[in-house]
């Protein structure tokens, strides 16, 4: 009986868990709408074949929504890790959120102490090896979606168990909700120094599955298809599409000089590269 509540309960955690990616990703899509928009009223064969368009106000209407479009391709891990605790949270929703935003801040706070105290930031190859880069002004290894989803669900689970939690008569005032910001602080720091070890094993395991789908051909989206309307019907495609659309699994390619990773990742970069001519993915 108890592996089976056991059971039922991390079929109803991965449940919710897809669900809370809505967030995020309705508000991908509608910068993508912006995002396509903005760039392709925007660019020169447009203002060729069109000369009304090619107007300083309205160009600078379609530069705005290009740039607005761009914030959630830009930020789209650091709202993962927002949004899944806010999504799990059944009470004090705005602490886990912010809990969320801070646990977020303090992993890749963390991952930069290692980078600095080994001297990796110092050495041009080993920045590459770790795959460095400024992660919300942090220069911290990339640890994409996947790293923010491990933050959220963590941070969720500490919401879970500390948002009710009492400290001393002494320490009172950072008791209840007001410790799940601290804890979770403190929490992914620590997961934050040891990221470093572990992470080139979870990018390999990426890296594998983008390689099994791509080396299958004609078969790999029919895995990846039969594999979505599978999980389908119990909610759990959800994790399915995240992990093709913005992770190593979905491809890894160079756009306008940056080293983009996910399917649809890829589809805004070069969407919002001035330099495009086609795009890659059909």
């Amino acid at each position: 009986m108890t592996n089976k509540a056991t059971k039922t309960t991390m079929w109803e955690f991965l449940q919710s868990l897809g669900k809370t990616f809505m967030l995020p990703v309705a508000l991908l899509a509608f910068s993508g709408i912006l995002l396509g928009v903005g760039s392709s009223l925007s660019s020169g064969a447009i203002r060729e074949a069109i000369p009304f368009l090619d107007n300083t106000l309205l160009q600078y209407l379609f530069m705005w929504m290009t740039k607005i479009g761009l914030v959630a391709f830009i930020y789209l891990p650091v709202m993962f890790a927002i949004a899944i605790p806010l999504g799990l949270a059944r009470e004090e929703k705005g602490v886990a959120a912010f809990a969320g935003f801070v646990g977020y801040a303090a992993f890749n706070l963390a991952i930069n102490f290692f980078l600095t105290v080994n001297g990796v930031l110092g050495d041009d190859a080993e920045r590459k090896a770790y795959g460095v880069k400024s992660i919300i002004g942090i220069e911290s290894i990339d640890t994409g979606i996947l790293g923010a989803v491990m933050v959220g669900i963590i941070v969720a689970k500490l919401h879970q168990r500390f948002y009710t939690f009492k400290m001393p008569d002494a320490l009172a005032f950072f008791g209840g909700a007001r410790f799940v910001p601290i804890i979770s602080a403190i929490t992914l720091g620590v997961v934050g120094v040891f990221i470093p070890f572990v992470w080139p094993y979870f990018a390999a395991g990426i890296n594998g599955i983008g390689n099994l789908i791509a080396g299958a051909g004609a078969f790999g989206p029919f895995l990846f298809g039969t594999g979505e309307r599978l999980l389908l019907p119990v909610g759990l495609h959800h994790i399915l599409v995240a992990l093709v659309r913005f992770t190593e699994a979905g491809g890894t390619m160079a756009v306008c000089g940056e080293t983009v990773s996910g399917a649809l990742n890829i589809f805004y970069a070069e969407l919002s590269c001035a330099d495009t001519n086609g795009f890659s993915l059909k």
